[in-house]
This record gives C-alpha cells, structure tokens and sequence, in this order.
C-alpha cells in the first residue's frame, strides 16, 4: 500500500471507535501500539466477556478479537454482539492452528481476519476494507435520512396544499369535508360576502384578494375563544362549524345577530379608503347534508333579503317548486332571445399544454351573468327543453370548428343520437365543411340512459368516415362499461369525475382510476381526467399515466377560447 493510501486511510479511522479483545497482555500491549497509528479512540478488553460488558456499555464502529479466551470465547462474545448491533463489523484474530474456529465466525458473519502475528500488509489491506464498508454504510443511512426528510417535508408541503386555502391560509373545502362527516351533531354557519363581485370588479383583483385576506382574520379573531372552526369553502363564502348535540335555535340567533353587528362596524381600510362588506347568513343543524341544508338556507336568505336564514324542510320544499318553475322560464326565455351560449374549457397535457378544448352550456341571463347547466339541465329533461339546447351548443360548437383552427369536444347524449333529423343536419354540416370532421370529438355522455348499443356503434361508424373521433365520458359509472369499451373501440375516455375528485382520499377510487388507465393504454385508447382542482390530484393522475387533464385547476369554462 503506497504511503498517500496509508495517510488516508489513518485519516479514516480516526473517525471511529476500536474494541480491541485479547487475554494475553503482551499481545495486547503491542497489537495496542499498532492499532494507536490509525485510531484515535480504542478501547481493550482481556477476555470475551470482559469485551461484551464493554460493548454494552458504549458504542464502538469496529471490534478486533482474538478466538481463543478465557470465560467467553470470541465465537460465543461475537454471537452476543451481533444480537445487540448486527451492523458492526468484527474481525477476528486467528492463528493458523485456529482454521476450525475461523470458518465457524465466516459462517457467522465475521467480517474478515487478521492472522497472528499481524502481518503489516495483511493488517492494512483488511482494515482498509472494513473501515470503507463502515463508511459506504454510514453514507447510506445519511442519505436514507437525507430522503426520509425530504419525503416528510414533501409530505407535509402537500398536505397543507390539500387543507389549507392558499389565499387565507384557513383551512378549505377539502378539510371541511373531512371534518364535518366525523361530526356526530354539525352545526354549519355558511356565510357569504354580498356582492363580492362588485368589489372584485371596482378596486380590482388585488384589493378584492385583500379584502378576503381581512375578512378572514376578522372571523379568526371573532371566533377565537368560541368553540367554532373556520373554513373557507369558495371564493367569498366562509363556514363555520361546531360539534353541538344540544343546539339551540335561540343561542345561535342571538350568535348569529351578534356578529353580523360586529361585521357591519368593520372597517376595512386600503390607501385609506375603507370598504364595507355586508354578508348573508345560512344556518343548518341537519346531520345528513349538512352544507346542502345550509346553502339552501343561505339562498332563501338572499333570495329574500333577509340577513340569516335556519335550515327547515318548508323551505327547502318551498324552494324545489319555486326552482322549477323559475328556471323553466329562463330556459324557454333563454332559447328564445338566443341567450344559449357556448363555454369552453381547455383539456392539457402532462405538460400543462392546452391540446383542445370542452364544449359546455350555460345560459346568458340578465347582466350577461352565466347560468351553470346545475340549476336547469334537471329541469329541462323534465320538461323536454332539452333537445333544443342541445341542438343550440352543438351547432355553435361546429360553427366554431368552422371559423378555426381548434380540436373540440363535443356532448352527444343518446337522445341526440337517435334523433335521426338533426343527426342528419350534423352530417350534412361535416360532409359540407370538410375540414370540421377532423378537429372534432364527439363525447358520449349518459344524460338519458342508453337502450340500445347498436344505436351507438352506428353512430360512431357514421362520422368516423369523416375523421371525428370518439371519447366515452363519465367513464366508471352508469353505462360505461368494459366489455361495451372492446366493442366501439373510442379514442378516448373520460374518467368520471366522482372517481377523480375522490382520488387523494379514496383508496377504492384510486385502484379503480389505475385500473381503467392501465386497461385503456393496453387497447390504445388515451385517458382524460376530468374534475381535477387541485395540485396533489393532477400530480397523482400523473403518476398513473393519465394522458389529458381538465378542471378549475388549470382553467373556468369561458366564452374566450384564450383562457
């Protein structure tokens, strides 16, 4: 071994603490001598058990011993030792007459020998093996730390993404779900800023962010010696939530009238201007639907303008009819005045890429406001409107595919497919405007259920002549099923959005997902997630090979095809 080696290799051992074990003194004393040179730390001891009491008692990286010995013998010592730390490595010192006993420690894991008398060079090249054995296996227990601290700071970063909102720091929507279903008594104060939009659009994004920021370190500060927890469930509404199985409708008026007085002496102050906020206030103590209780009761409250509303079954009764018919006059009001209009939303890749586009519906009321199909697609079932929206968003969704270069999607619903009249208009459109075929995806959705499958597979053999391609949507529920996947051969499919928005929470869900993506790539058919709001659940679909992406996470549906 050249002498830069043996300076490095003292510089080694320095590091670490000898055991040396030896019943014969002189051998000891000069076997000490040597091992000094390259140890700074050693300690002796002058028979087996002499060596483990020693051991018990501190901590060595390295144990040197001799086989042969009084009260314990190295064998039965390092047998010991190994029960105690198996990771420290021990050498033994063996004598040529001691083959026998040597191949029994091999046998047990001795991590080498050193013959007697030490041979120099024997002695270097052995300590050097162990001594960077000890090293490799301290760097990976570092690195193991290095990565189990990693993954816990990863860990704990998602979490707070998952729980917390980012703008107020409270705890969201995610959290108060998972709060309130281990409540066996909820009571939820769902609280929302009036006309929240007018601030937004007046000052500006940045003072509306302040104003949400303000309000909520007033309700914190409200709340803080109350037995309540605050959660911020959307952009302007706010919840408060508290176990209570002896509610009293009298105890939270009188809460309930304190602090909206309290909100109404609040200013906020911004390039001293202050801005007042007004809220409206619905209150549930029911143990099933909790939130919908209380959002019901929140709407009857505004609807009304009344300052806070309690949950009661009248209202909600009251409330269905008074919807139905409402909403009936929107729709019929709505087709007639040409106030049925397209949105869409961008579908991306692993990337973030926006790679086509989501035709949905919405009606334009009054003050050009969009009216989601939540409130009026029941209804228009019900009432058999549907079929004129439908025919109004596909055309403007092939028009659309017309006057640009873009890849849409658009919703076929079995009702549509049978209508053999307007399917024929579709036709006659694509077979006019060549280029329109190819840019479109026509999605089979499950508005109605399906009766007969053949309907569907011919109608897909129709237009692929024209170069549309075919996605399944709301995949993992209703009709969607595998066998019938084999049969019509889609391009895509669109994984149902109960599945997706459960994904982080939900172990079933999860394997179910994996499952349908790893089925679909086998038959080449890609895989679009639909309902993904947030990071922790587009960074999971990621890693079981999702292919397309949508949801609020990475666009609103709009008429701008831009966002």
């Amino acid at each position: 071994m050249k002498t830069e080696d043996i300076k490095n290799l003292k510089t080694l051992c320095s590091d670490y603490k000898l055991l040396y074990v030896e019943d014969d003194d002189l051998a000891r004393k000069a076997s000490s001598e040597l091992f000094s040179n390259f140890f700074n730390d050693i300690d002796s001891a002058k028979d087996g058990q002499d060596g483990l009491d020693k051991f018990k008692s501190a901590s060595y990286d390295l144990v040197i011993t001799d086989i042969r010995m009084p009260n314990m013998n190295g064998i039965d010592m390092f047998k010991a030792i190994k029960a105690i730390n198996p990771e420290v490595p021990v050498l033994f010192l063996s004598a040529h007459n001691d083959a026998s006993y040597f191949i029994e420690a091999i046998k047990l894991g001795a991590s080498g020998y050193l013959l007697k008398p030490i041979d120099l060079t024997q002695f270097l090249l052995q300590i050097s093996k162990t001594v960077e054995e000890i090293k490799l296996r301290e760097e990976s227990k570092n690195y193991q730390k290095k990565l189990e601290q990693e993954v816990k700071e990863r860990t704990l970063e998602l979490d707070k993404k998952l729980h917390y909102d980012s703008v107020t720091n409270l705890l969201n929507r995610y959290s108060f779900f998972e709060k309130v279903n281990s409540l066996q008594n909820p009571v939820v104060i769902l609280i929302d800023i009036d006309r929240f939009k007018i601030i937004n659009e007046f000052y500006g994004d940045a003072i509306g962010t302040f104003v949400l920021k303000e309000f909520s370190k007033f309700l914190l500060s409200y709340v803080d010696d109350k037995d309540f927890e605050l959660f911020r469930l959307s952009a302007d509404e706010f919840i408060l939530l508290q176990d209570n199985s002896e509610a009293n409708k009298q105890e939270y008026k009188k809460f309930v009238e304190e602090l909206l007085e309290a909100i109404s002496n609040m200013k906020i102050t911004n390039n001293s201007e202050d801005i007042s906020i007004d809220v409206s206030i619905g209150i549930s103590f029911e143990k099933k639907h909790t939130l919908e209780k209380a959002e019901i009761a929140l709407n009857h409250a505004k609807k009304y303008k009344k300052s806070f509303v309690f949950y009661s079954d009248e209202i909600e009764n009251r409330s269905n009819v008074q919807e139905a018919i409402k909403y009936k006059a929107i729709i019929k009001e709505a087709i007639k005045n040409d106030m049925v209009v397209p949105v869409f939303q961008a579908i991306v890749d692993r990337d973030e890429k926006i790679q086509k586009y989501e035709t949905l519906m919405r009606i334009k009321n009054e003050g050009s406001k969009l009216i989601s199909p939540f409130f009026f697609l029941d209804i228009a079932i019900k009432t058999k409107l549907y079929k004129d929206l439908s025919y109004v968003i596909i055309f403007s969704a092939l028009h659309k595919l017309k006057e640009t270069d873009i890849v849409l999607s658009i919703n076929f619903t079995y009702d549509d497919i049978k209508n053999e009249e307007f399917i024929s208009e579709v036709d006659n459109f694509i077979a006019t405007n060549k280029d329109v075929g190819s840019r479109a995806i026509f999605e089979i959705t499950e508005t109605q259920s399906i009766q007969n499958y053949e309907d569907v597979k011919e109608f897909i053999k129709r237009f692929r002549n024209y170069g549309v391609k075919f996605a399944i949507d709301d995949f993992g529920s209703g009709f969607s099923n595998f066998e019938y996947i084999l049969e019509i051969e889609p391009d895509y499919l669109k994984i149902d959005g109960s599945l997706v928005k459960n994904i982080d929470k939900d172990k079933k869900a999860y394997i179910l997902v994996k499952a349908i993506v790893q089925f679909s790539h086998e038959l080449g058919i890609k895989v679009i997630a639909e309902y993904v709001y947030n990071e922790l659940i587009f960074d999971m679909l990621k890693d079981i090979g999702v292919d397309e992406y949508q949801g609020y996470y990475f666009s609103v549906p709009s008429e701008d095809l831009s966002t």
